[in-house]
């Protein structure tokens, strides 16, 4: 890998959402308080039945008013994932998409439905259409461009129970070569990409996860049963302990946007909000990606990159 002058930035950030600690058996270290405030715009439950359906025009990105002068305006922002990154349940829409409908930043998205992060070799989703791949192949990536960040999903599709096995371990702190690490697993693409991204565009990486979710089938009270909740919340640990490792290397930039983790967060949504707002326990709607998730990464990535 290329070395850089940058100083090392490993942002252990959360917002003004305070973070909590996860159970004694979660790896890694927790993001705590940003300077950054997030400004959420969550209505009342009182109100929901007013507001029509969450995925309604109202709540389309180009209703957004740009904010004048905002500091990420002009940034160039890169964004690899699946259907939470491309917005599945919200026509196409994300939090990147808000977020550059607010603040005039950039947003590249590279986001296809129900694909993994590792690539086993072949053809579909975990294959050609993964995010290993899709990271090299990309014609939406330019490898030429000077990029300010790149934000990577967590993917909920490594943690359905048929590719659990493809988990994978964390490598040794010597390790840090993009040829060293197995794609053909879940902590082996997450080390891959953090290098890739790294040697290709010198810019801070930062993986993002989702909102909170627990074992169980019923939707209404934030269960998910494939994949589930505590499968998902380990590879959100693994990933933090990820980031204790690449955080001794002081050319790489990297941290993770936790959302999952983070419990004042998670409560902003109210049951009747969260039942509005989201599609299901992983999919938010238009108005979900922009009353509730997108404040959190603009006061995250404001507080990071904001010069």
């Amino acid at each position: 890998m290329k070395t850089s002058s940058l100083p090392l930035l490993l942002l252990s950030l959360a917002l003004c959402s305070c973070a909590s600690s996860p159970s004694a058996s979660s790896i890694g270290s927790i993001p705590q308080k940003s300077e950054a405030s997030a400004e959420y715009a969550i209505p009342a439950d009182a109100d929901l039945s007013s507001l029509g359906a969450a995925n309604d025009a109202r709540y389309d990105a180009s209703k957004v008013e740009q904010v004048e002068d905002h500091p990420l305006k002009g940034k160039t922002l890169y964004w690899l994932g699946s259907s939470v990154t491309f917005g599945s349940a919200s026509s196409g829409q994300s939090m990147a998409d808000f977020l550059a409908a607010k603040t005039g930043a950039r947003c590249v998205k590279e986001a296809v439905s129900g694909t993994t992060l590792y690539d086993d070799g072949g053809t579909g989703d975990s294959g050609a259409k993964s995010y290993v791949r899709r990271l090299q192949n990309s014609t939406a990536f330019n490898k030429e461009e000077k990029v300010d960040a790149f934000i990577c999903q967590i993917s909920t599709n490594d943690c359905t129970s048929a590719r659990l096995s493809r988990r994978g371990v964390i490598t040794g702190e010597d390790v840090i070569e993009t040829e060293e690490f197995n794609v053909k697993t879940t902590l082996g693409a997450i080390e891959f990409i953090i290098a890739y991204v790294t040697d290709t565009w010198n810019c801070p990486v930062y993986f993002y996860s989702g909102a909170k979710f627990v074992d169980g089938s019923d939707k209404t009270k934030r269960q998910n049963s494939n994949p589930k909740g505590s499968d998902y919340g380990t590879l959100v640990d693994q990933t933090l302990q990820i980031m204790e490792k690449w955080k001794t290397i002081s050319y790489v930039t990297a941290g993770v946007i936790d959302l999952y983790h983070d419990a004042e967060f998670n409560a902003k949504a109210s049951d009747a909000y969260y039942a509005w707002a989201m599609n299901d326990p992983i999919h938010p709607r238009k108005a979900g990606y922009q009353q509730w998730w997108m404040p959190y990464f603009e006061a995250y990535l404001t507080n990071a990159l904001a010069k």
